[in-house]
């Protein structure tokens, strides 16, 4: 593993500006970059994104699988899903999927689209279509890029 580390690099900047690389940036530099960059959206796009969840729960309250997802600009994208090994092969992906996608098509989405390294055959029987890929992406795998027309 990599030490942290904080390191300003001396570039000529003007106006006493520094450049610091960070290689574990706190949490709350993510989050302020993100305000910063939905800020300039509601300047220049109109964003609106509404986050949810899908969550499968034993009695217990133990989950065994769930969806995360971010409705935006008419589409549904589909940011983690998540089956237990015991349930996988039973239809509970394929049900948070239908769940999500209807969700998004009340919302009033037109389209779906995700990005997956081990599943995309789960995905395209589903109705996915690739339109992109990341070669080598994590190593020896390709990280792939799909959507799907809602309705």
């Amino acid at each position: 593993m990599i030490a942290a580390v904080t390191e300003t690099i001396l570039d000529a900047l003007p106006g006493g500006l520094a450049l610091a690389i960070d290689t574990d940036p706190p949490a709350t530099f993510r989050a302020g970059l993100g305000q910063a960059i939905n800020a300039f959206h509601g300047r220049t796009v109109p964003h609106a994104a509404e986050r949810f969840a899908l969550a499968l729960r034993a009695p217990d309250g133990t989950l065994l699988a769930g969806l995360s997802g971010v409705l935006s600009w008419g589409w549904l994208f589909v940011e983690a899903v998540w089956v237990d090994d015991a349930l996988r092969g039973q239809g509970a992906g394929r049900r948070l999927m239908a769940r999500a996608e209807a969700h998004a098509l009340a919302a009033g989405c037109h389209s779906a689209w995700l990005d997956t390294f081990q599943a995309e055959g789960f995905y395209l029987a589903l109705g996915y279509e690739r339109f992109g890929v990341l070669e080598g992406y994590p190593g020896g795998q390709h990280r792939v890029f799909l959507r799907k027309r809602l309705g």
